[in-house]
């Protein structure tokens, strides 16, 4: 089933709750994945302060990934910057589950 303006990222059973997952997409684009409970929130893969991959970072808190790099931290439920270094927050996608699968709409604006 094909939901307008969304694109299957992978299956909800790889998403491992609290570990952050690097998705690249069909199109070339590459995604950070975080499953919190039951909600997937989905971000560009890059920490805006110096363009580290995000997946490679830990989830501190329940919803705050941390930027390996310089310990940057952000709220991946609103894109916002909880800790610097960086100060541009996160730029994140509409996400839906259907039938097992984690679909990556389009991007939405933070906070």
């Amino acid at each position: 089933m094909k939901i307008e303006g969304y694109r299957h990222a992978l299956a909800l059973a790889e998403l491992q709750p609290g570990i952050p997952q690097a998705c690249l997409m069909a199109d070339g684009e590459r995604l950070c994945l975080v499953r919190v409970g039951e909600t997937v929130f989905a971000m560009v893969d890059r920490c805006p302060h110096r363009d580290f991959n995000l997946s490679s970072g830990d989830m501190v808190a329940p919803g705050v990934i941390e930027c390996p790099w310089h310990g940057a931290q952000f709220d991946c439920r609103t894109g916002a910057v909880l800790q610097g270094p960086a100060t541009d927050d996160l730029t994140l996608y509409a996400v839906r589950i259907e039938n097992g699968r984690v679909l990556v709409g389009p991007h939405r604006s933070s906070t």
